[in-house]
């Protein structure tokens, strides 16, 4: 028993995506980057919660086009999940923006939008006006039931911010999912195609393998010339012996 020297080497690699997968590769360090400015922007916005997807939409464009050979294939069903995923909670979103009443789609953009907030007390309530007389602030009590307005401003620059980096996501999301899809589809394609060319390959050949059979040698064409012996048993048949006995002596 010959020992070997050394052990076995590393397997192959991974098959390289096809050219028809890598063209995308530039689109998805463009959404990368865009996911990358919609995460900055909500970061100062305050909007932690709404920035969550665009992390996982974010890694999965980030790994196909940093490591597509690898995972350009097989992670386009997950991008293409999570940007649709994503898309779907930014919509809600707008519409919820859109259905308030305050501030509502009108004070979208603007960082000042003071709007008096109307309440009624429900019991005594003391405030301090300023009062020259006394060179301070007198009490004065507020009967309950009183209607009062509370002035209220929810508008700031960070609202702002949020606003942008929610439109600029749902933006994103649409190109995302689009692409998303585009790459699942010739994915797909480029499977239908080499089922196909595989499917001719192997009839190609079962004919090869079946044309020898089929189109023998006929009978007097053998190795011996044109009288030879046929080498096909189907054109001989079955021959019984017609001679006449002999009887060996000892």
């Amino acid at each position: 028993m010959i020992p070997l020297a050394g052990g076995l080497g590393p397997g192959p690699g991974p098959a390289p995506p096809p050219p028809e997968l890598l063209r995308y590769k530039k689109i998805l360090y463009l959404i990368v980057v865009g996911y990358l400015l919609v995460l900055i922007l909500s970061l100062i916005a305050g909007a932690f919660n709404a920035g969550i997807n665009y992390v996982f939409v974010l890694a999965a464009a980030a790994a196909m086009a940093s490591r597509s050979d690898q995972c350009m294939s097989t992670c386009i069903v997950p991008f293409f999940l999570l940007a649709f995923i994503s898309l779907f909670f930014d919509i809600l979103n707008v519409i919820n923006l859109l259905a308030e009443p305050y501030p509502g789609a009108g004070n979208m953009f603007s960082s000042d939008c003071p709007k008096p907030f109307e309440a009624i007390l429900r019991k005594n309530t003391t405030i301090y006006l300023d009062n020259a007389a006394v060179n301070g602030t007198a009490p004065y009590i507020v009967p309950a039931d009183t209607k009062v307005d509370i002035p209220r401003n929810l508008c700031s620059h960070a609202w702002v911010v949020q606003n942008v980096a929610m439109l600029l996501g749902v933006l994103l999301d649409v190109a995302a999912t689009r692409v998303g899809y585009r790459m699942f589809k010739t994915s797909v394609e480029l499977m239908q195609g080499q089922g196909q060319g595989q499917a001719g390959l192997g009839q190609q050949l079962m004919m090869a393998q079946q044309g020898p059979l089929q189109g023998g040698d006929q009978p007097g064409n053998g190795p011996g010339g044109a009288g030879g012996p046929s080498r096909n048993p189907r054109g001989q048949g079955f021959q019984p012996f017609q001679g006449s006995g002999q009887t060996l002596s000892a």
